[in-house]
């Protein structure tokens, strides 16, 4: 038997040999040059070194060795477990964190913002020419040369079409078709609703209706504000309180526990029943005894400027000729009750500083039709319970009245009516402008303006008036 001192000849021992199953394997290889020196004195042929390399051999053969995962592996197992899942919803989780879905949206959301710019533009360019031809329909109506058609049109380009105007402009628009362009001279038939209704009742005086009623009003009414939610827009109607306020048909003080007097200098309540007016009396002092600069006026609206007069200190109308003034005026559901509404609001423009806001919650016809036949229908039950005609136009009241609508929004499918006016010719406050007035519509002018003017021919630049030169 052999016997190998060296690696070189063990190597050149087994290569000698044919190949067979105890060629040793690359493992076996590495393995026996750790474990050579450790044999270096024994023989490879006896026995019982044969076994203990062996053994060893084969205990290292039967090792497997396993790869450990990255954690894209472990991701990328879980996203194709995810896109195998039963469950809908994991399934497009899934599907939306792919690649090929991602490359996809982003196509998509190119095309998207394409659109938008197309639309942007096209949209600039109609807002801008609206612009146009409202700023010289309503040049020429300040200059008093407007007809009725043109002041239609304002009132369309504004969003503020009544009900009888939109009627009125579809017998003018039936008469374009018909090849008319000039209607300085012609005049449409009026449309009033509140006239031409016969289910919106004739206006009465309430006086001695709400004289009866006062003592069970509160206790009446009240389920009926909790079911519409009428105590937050009550809230919204006093929050605007602020300096002089003056609250007309203030009824049985409804609206006294969201007063803020922390805002208001003097208050000054109005209504035509005086045993409401007890009412609101008893209500405002047990919530503010110390308040000294309150007065509790019985009278109507639409005498209110004369009341105003009275209640005036003569040394104060030596001094000024004029009136007593308030910050805001407020109303809650008092229009459907006067005898002349659109009297009433004049007063409240009379009276009224001028950066003061006239503010009414009030209630009328809606914006659909099946309710407006609802409301007329009830109407006649209406008046008798509540002494209101609660299907009334207030629109129609509005525009015939001497006030500017700053905001109107409505709620309870547009029967309930939240109007914020003020005097016209008054400005606007900052808060008052919309987004497209106040960010929109002066840049989209300049930016029109100079296009506009960079693209002018240069025939039209050349009949531009050149100031003279002397010539010596």
């Amino acid at each position: 038997m052999a016997t190998f001192h060296h690696p070189a000849k063990i190597f050149l021992h087994f290569a000698r040999k044919p190949l067979s199953r105890n060629v040793l394997s690359e493992s076996q290889r590495r393995l026996l040059s750790f474990t050579y020196p450790r044999f270096n004195n024994c023989h490879i042929g006896d026995n019982k070194n044969n076994k203990k390399l062996k053994n060893v051999f084969q205990a290292n053969s039967n090792r497997t060795v396993r790869k450990q995962k990255t954690k894209e592996d472990l991701a990328r197992e879980r996203f194709e477990e995810q896109l195998k899942s039963p469950n809908r919803f994991v399934r497009w989780g899934a599907i939306a964190r792919s690649e090929k879905f991602s490359k996809g949206m982003t196509k998509y959301m190119i095309g998207a913002y394409v659109i938008f710019l197309i639309y942007g533009l096209f949209f600039t360019k109609k807002l801008f020419a609206k612009d146009k031809e409202l700023e010289r329909l309503m040049k020429k109506q300040e200059e008093g040369k407007a007809n009725e058609y043109e002041m239609l049109r304002v009132k369309e380009l504004r969003g503020k079409l009544r009900r009888r105007d939109e009627l009125k402009l579809e017998e003018y628009k039936k008469m374009k078709e018909e090849g008319i362009e000039n209607f300085d001279n012609i005049h449409v038939q009026n449309f009033d609703q509140n006239k031409l209704n016969e289910q919106i009742l004739p206006a009465r005086d309430t006086t001695n209706f709400y004289q009866g009623k006062a003592s069970e009003y509160d206790k009446a009414i009240n389920m009926e504000e909790k079911v519409i939610l009428l105590g937050k827009r009550r809230k919204w109607l006093m929050k605007h309180c602020h300096g002089d306020v003056l609250e007309v048909s203030c009824g049985t003080g409804r609206n006294i526990k969201y007063l803020d007097m922390s805002r208001i200098n003097s208050i000054t309540f109005l209504d035509s029943s005086e045993n409401m007016m007890e009412i609101t009396h008893k209500k405002f002092r047990e919530k503010f005894p110390k308040y000294k600069k309150a007065a509790f006026v019985v009278g109507k609206a639409e005498k209110l400027v004369d009341l105003a007069e009275k209640g005036k200190p003569s040394q104060e109308k030596d001094k000024k000729n004029n009136k007593i003034k308030y910050d805001t005026i407020v109303e809650a559901f008092g229009l459907c009750s006067h005898e002349d509404p659109v009297r009433a609001l004049n007063n409240f423009g009379k009276l009224l500083k001028p950066d003061g806001r006239i503010i009414l919650l009030e209630h009328g016809r809606g914006q659909y039709d099946f309710v407006n036949k609802m409301l007329d229908n009830r109407a006649e039950k209406r008046l008798n319970t509540w002494g209101c005609r609660w299907n009334l136009d207030l629109g129609e009241v509005l525009d015939d009245s001497d006030l500017e609508v700053v905001e109107e929004n409505r709620t309870h499918l547009g029967t309930t009516w939240c109007i914020v006016a003020k005097r016209k010719g008054d400005a606007k406050k900052k808060g008052e402008l919309g987004f497209v007035e106040k960010y929109l519509q002066s840049s989209i002018r300049k930016r029109m303006e100079s296009f506009e003017k960079s693209n002018r021919p240069e025939s039209e630049e050349s009949l531009e008036p050149v100031s003279p030169t002397n010539k010596s």
